[in-house]
């Protein structure tokens, strides 16, 4: 009798369905993942936030860049262009973040030397704010210069101490160094009070980010999260149990909506880099 005989290799049909199978599960699996960790908050003190911010329990699919909070002894802290912030308070209806320089908490003479500048892709400014450059380690003040405008700061290996304060935001000239940061203008008076002063530095000042909310709404609606997708770099919304990414979420027996949740750069809202 003669018995059939079975080839141990694999046809080239039984590659690809195994190949699919790697490629497909891996995927769904990431997804489900990102939207089991982009449905958590930042929670932080009594700081909470989601989309666009990200840290601490959400990982950088979840949100811009720039916008990483980090928690630290129970305190909200962020970096923005090379400055060490604390996060006062996150407004997420109207998109507005409240943050207070670390280096000016405790007063005036510890400055990290770093303007306070922004990437205009990501914020923009908001009304009621001015730029206020305290200027360190000068000969001598500007004899124009009113006396509650003028303060002392030992710098190191700086010999003069003489610091002043001036409108808008300008160089350090013949002096050390200099920092700007933006102040209430119902803050200020036309003589300037230093303990005031020093108090609105502490107060902080606001800042709107520039992410379009209408695409998170839509994506909420449909029952999914917001985050970045790592390949397009735009905001996607993360579904349960669909293997990538899209603008909403499918309902059952029909297909998500893939369209671009952020309109191509030159529009006002943030083109994620």
């Amino acid at each position: 009798m003669n018995y059939p005989v079975f080839s141990l290799s694999p046809s080239p049909s039984v590659f690809v369905i195994v190949l699919l199978l790697f490629v497909q599960v891996p995927s769904s699996v990431s997804n489900s993942a990102l939207f089991a960790d982009c449905s958590n908050k930042f929670v932080c003190g009594n700081i909470s936030a989601d989309f666009p911010f990200w840290g601490t329990g959400r990982p950088p699919a979840c949100g811009i860049p720039e916008l990483e909070l980090k928690c630290e002894d129970n305190i909200a802290k962020m970096n923005i262009s090379q400055v060490a912030y604390r996060v006062l308070d996150i407004n997420q209806d109207d998109g507005i973040l409240r943050i207070a320089r670390e280096d000016y908490l405790v007063g005036l003479c510890q400055p990290q030397f770093v303007n306070s500048t922004f990437n205009p892709k990501v914020f923009e400014s908001v009304e009621g704010y001015t730029n206020l450059t305290f200027i360190y380690g000068c000969m001598a003040a500007p004899t124009a210069m009113p006396v509650p405008g003028l303060f002392t700061c030992k710098i190191n290996a700086v010999n003069y101490q003489s610091g002043y304060i001036q409108a808008g935001a300008t160089g350090p000239g013949e002096c050390y160094g200099s920092v700007f940061v933006p102040v209430s203008i119902t803050d200020l008076s036309p003589v300037v009070i230093m303990p005031d002063l020093e108090q609105s530095l502490k107060e902080g000042f606001e800042v709107r980010w520039k992410v379009d909310g209408e695409a998170c709404r839509e994506c909420n609606s449909s029952s999914g999260v917001c985050g970045v997708d790592s390949v397009t770099n735009q905001t996607t919304c993360y579904c349960p149990n669909q293997s990538s990414g899209s603008r909403t979420c499918a309902l059952p027996g029909s297909t998500p909506n893939a369209d671009p949740a952020i309109p191509a750069p030159g529009r006002d809202t943030f083109p994620v880099t």
